[in-house]
C-alpha cells in the first residue's frame, strides 16, 4: 500500500523527503506530477537541491513513484532529532566506532547530505560550498579506500608468498640439518681415524725407538771390540 511504502521509504534513510508522488508519462515531454505536492515545491533552491541529493525513484507494480528532497527549513529540533535518530541508527546496525565501517560512513554520509540540505534552504551559495567540500571528501575517502584495499591486497599476497616461501625455507632447512649431521658424522669418523693414527704413529716411533737403541748398543759394543783389538794388534807389533 501506499502507507507501508512511504513508512519503508522513510525508514532508509536520514535525509529529509516530500511525501512520494506519481510519475505520470507524458508524450510531448517525460515529467512526473504531483499534483498541489508537485506545485507547491516552486523554490529558488530546488534545482541546488536536486544536484545536491538526487530524488528517489521506485516501482511498485506498474506505478512509478519519486520522492524528492524537501525544501521545508530545519527547526533547532529538527536539528536535535537528526542527531538522536543518527545515534540510534548507529547503534541498531552496529557501526563500529573506529576502523574503516562502512555502515558507519553511510550513516554519516546521510546526516551530513541533510545538514547540506537544510543550509542550502537558509542560503543556496552556503549550500553549493558545502557540496564542495562533500565533493572533495568523497573523493578523499574514495582515495584511502582505494588505499587500504591496494594495502590489503599487497599484504595478503606477501602473506602468501611467505607462506609458500615458508615451505621451501623448511625443506631447505631439513636439508641443511641433515647436510649438518653427515657432516659430524663425519668429522667423528676422522677424528677417530686421526686418533688410531696418532697412536700407531706413537708406537710406530716407541718401537723405532728401541730398535735404535739396541742397534746404537750393538755398534757401541762392536766399536769396543774393534778398538779393543787394534790396540791389541798395535801393541803387539810394538814388542
Amino acid at each position: 500500500s501506499f502507507c507501508t511504502l512511504l513508512v519503508a521509504m522513510d525508514s532508509g534513510t536520514l535525509i529529509r523527503y516530500d511525501n512520494p508522488v506519481q510519475v505520470v508519462e507524458k508524450k510531448p515531454q517525460g515529467g512526473y506530477t504531483g499534483g498541489t505536492e508537485g506545485r507547491r515545491r516552486k523554490l529558488p533552491t530546488s534545482d541546488i537541491l536536486k544536484t545536491i541529493i538526487p530524488a528517489r525513484e521506485w516501482v511498485d507494480g506498474s506505478t512509478k513513484w519519486v520522492q524528492m528532497p524537501s525544501a521545508a527549513p530545519a527547526t533547532r529540533l529538527d536539528v536535535i532529532n537528526l542527531q538522536e535518530q543518527l545515534d540510534l541508527e548507529l547503534r541498531t546496525r552496529r557501526a563500529r566506532d573506529s576502523g574503516v565501517c562502512p555502515v558507519r560512513q553511510e550513516l554519516y554520509s546521510q546526516a551530513f547530505d541533510e545538514l547540506i540540505r537544510e543550509i542550502t534552504i537558509d542560503g543556496p551559495e552556503r549550500g553549493v560550498l558545502m557540496l564542495r567540500i562533500r565533493d572533495d571528501l568523497r573523493q578523499t575517502i574514495d582515495a584511502y579506500r582505494t588505499m587500504f584495499e591496494s594495502s590489503i591486497a599487497f599484504g595478503t599476497r606477501k602473506a602468501v608468498e611467505a607462506e609458500q616461501g615458508k615451505d621451501d625455507l623448511k625443506e631447505r632447512l631439513e636439508k641443511a640439518e641433515a647436510r649438518v649431521a653427515a657432516l659430524e658424522l663425519e668429522n667423528e669418523e676422522l677424528q677417530l681415524k686421526c686418533e688410531e693414527i696418532a697412536r700407531i704413529g706413537k708406537e710406530k716411533t716407541k718401537d723405532e725407538k728401541v730398535k735404535f737403541d739396541k742397534e746404537m748398543k750393538y755398534l757401541k759394543n762392536a766399536n769396543n771390540q774393534l778398538a779393543s783389538l787394534l790396540n791389541t794388534m798395535l801393541h803387539g807389533k810394538a814388542k
